[in-house]
């Protein structure tokens, strides 16, 4: 859906994205980073309102910067940060320009207007002037216009942004819904793990302009559940410890404890390698590692703190002064 490849943006002597490498597969894929981080720079270069300054990639197979970088806007929908309404136009005039904008003729723009209007749950105010709109509705009116053209796929950029949590849940549950529905690819950039954890089945984070780690949610999950603390009556010997690999991968070992993650095997199967090796386990207790925690990490640790969390770390880039990040990117389910 998405691939660039030593992907550089500037602000002047500013680099905003450094080396990007990346290719995203077709889904919901969550872009998760602070304020800072690149999110926005990111999508502004894959619409083509940015010009990388080294690197390319590639949009629905159409290169960054070439001519034919116009034909994305028929096949791509945008829903900022923060909104320009036209406070005395209502959200069916607004939509209906945007959908002419974006290439439909007249009729069939109006007629689009009616249809998105209704599906983010807009139609009767539709002829309300957008002045008298609360923060949601004029939310939804920025996803309608994203909609308006059906595009193949949508970047939304801090979707919830100022909303209160059920204004929240309704937006989120319109992101499931535009994917789920109507098969639209979707970007979703935001700064709030749980709105990424909500609707992503892929998630890339991003920090200063680096790509920090990347994987499946799926995959991610189900690494962070086969994570267990093992407790033995007696100190483990030396060849016990290294039989632990038998189980799968020692993540950390202190004080008598021991944090594995399960290869394929069933937990319970601990007991039985306890037995098999002449020792007793006393406990056996799931760690419950939460995204935040796998989030910090990622943004704050060493790739060697991601591991058995599914995500792909980035290592920096000797080639680049102060480090840079590249990541290859799992297919969905993968790990």
């Amino acid at each position: 859906m998405i691939a660039f490849e030593h992907l550089e943006v500037r602000y002047g002597p500013v680099v905003a994205l450094r080396d990007l490498t990346l290719a995203l597969e077709d889904g919901v894929i969550g872009l998760l980073g602070p304020n800072g981080s690149g999110k926005s720079t990111l999508l502004k270069t894959l619409l083509g309102l940015l010009s990388p300054a080294q690197g390319g990639g590639t949009v629905l197979g159409v290169p960054l910067g070439s001519p034919r970088a116009a034909e994305l806007r028929a096949r791509i929908g945008y829903m900022p940060e923060y909104d320009a309404l036209i406070e005395d136009a209502s959200a069916f005039e607004q939509v209906a320009f945007w959908g002419e904008l974006s290439g439909l003729p007249a009729e069939q723009s109006r007629d689009r207007a009616h249809e998105v209007l209704h599906f983010v749950g807009l139609d009767e105010s539709r002829y309300r002037k957008a002045s008298g709109y609360s923060t949601g509705m004029r939310q939804r009116v920025k996803l309608a216009q994203a909609l308006v053209h059906s595009p193949e796929l949508v970047f939304l950029d801090e979707p919830t942004n100022g909303l209160d949590p059920d204004g929240r849940r309704r937006m989120l549950d319109l992101v499931l819904k535009v994917r789920a529905e109507l098969g639209t690819g979707v970007i979703l950039a935001s700064h709030l793990l749980e709105d990424v954890e909500r609707c992503a089945d892929q998630l890339v984070i991003l920090d200063q302009g680096q790509v920090k780690a990347a994987g499946s949610m799926e995959g991610l999950r189900r690494m962070l559940a086969r994570r267990f603390e093992l407790r033995f009556l007696d100190p483990l010997a030396a060849e016990q410890e290294a039989a632990l690999a038998e189980l799968g991968t020692v993540l950390e070992g202190r004080n008598g404890l021991y944090d594995l993650e399960f290869a394929a095997a069933e937990p319970a199967a601990a007991f039985r390698w306890a037995q098999a090796h002449g020792t007793v386990l006393v406990q056996l207790t799931p760690r419950h590692d939460r995204l935040d925690e796998v989030l910090i990490r990622a943004l704050h640790g060493t790739p060697d703190d991601l591991r058995g969390t599914g995500l792909r770390p980035t290592p920096p880039d000797p080639r680049a002064v102060g480090g840079t990040a590249s990541s290859g990117f799992p297919a969905p389910g993968g790990n």
